[in-house]
């Protein structure tokens, strides 16, 4: 396939756009001395330009569903590399996030990562990968959210992965509620493995939080099921569309 070389122009401007976010954030983290604030302004900024040189828009069906419970854990189904500005500029502000080791040396990604105070995480080793996420359940004590995507890598089909318990047991150690966000065609806006970013509509559910206060880790893997079944579900049976459309600027 010819690659359009619009599209790859608007793409490259994109991909720069949330480096642009980055010194924003970096910029005022180093002015106000709190790198939460510059954090946010990296995820508004950024993720906003992003989105805007795309030509991406989003659908969000459920958007109150972002803000009534916060801390939170939002997990997410993870279709493509542009799920991570989608989840920037649905959550805006106070949230990080856990990213698998090989990113943290990503020249656009690092960075962002290391001012969102991403967990970087080695998946091939359990133990080391535990103790890097204790600083996330620290955050989500201190009020800070959780963006985390349970199946743990992309699906290169956009059929639904197998879920991991770990974003479940982080629900029961942090004490806060869980909130799914179902994408539905984030893959057809950004194919896997590649770096040309399609214009066009991604739509997105947020379904009500669930409160995780009654979880324990003897029925966590009970509960791991039922969310993901709660995918399955929505991805089926697509609710129809309120018309409640973000654009980005």
């Amino acid at each position: 396939m010819r690659l359009n070389p619009v599209r790859v122009a608007r793409s490259s401007v994109a991909i720069g756009s949330l480096g642009v976010g980055f010194a924003a954030g970096a910029t005022a983290a180093a002015i106000n001395g709190s790198r939460r604030s510059g954090a946010n302004l990296m995820s508004v900024v950024g993720t906003e330009l992003a989105l805007a040189a795309a030509g991406v828009t989003l659908n969000v069906q459920g958007e109150e569903n972002l803000w009534s419970h916060r801390p939170a854990i939002f997990v997410f189904n993870h279709q493509s590399q542009f799920d991570m500005p989608i989840m920037g500029a649905l959550l805006r502000k106070d949230f990080t996030g856990v990213a698998k080791r090989s990113l943290q040396a990503n020249p656009v990604f690092g960075p962002i990562g290391y001012l969102a105070r991403v967990a970087f995480i080695d998946r091939s080793d359990p133990e080391a990968a535990r103790e890097a996420l204790e600083p996330v359940v620290k955050a989500l004590k201190e009020g800070t959210s959780l963006a985390v995507a349970p199946e743990g890598t992309r699906s290169g089909t956009g059929d639904l992965l197998p879920f991991k318990k770990g974003p479940f047991h982080m629900a029961i150690q942090g004490q806060v509620a869980m909130v799914p966000v179902v994408i539905r065609n984030a893959g057809e806006i950004m194919t896997p493995h590649s770096y040309v970013i399609n214009p066009g509509t991604v739509d997105v559910v947020v379904l009500p939080p669930i409160d995780t206060s009654d979880w324990t880790t003897q029925t966590v893997g009970r509960h791991r099921d039922a969310v993901r079944e709660m995918y399955v579900q929505t991805l089926a049976n697509w609710p129809r569309s309120d018309e409640s459309t973000h654009t980005p600027g």
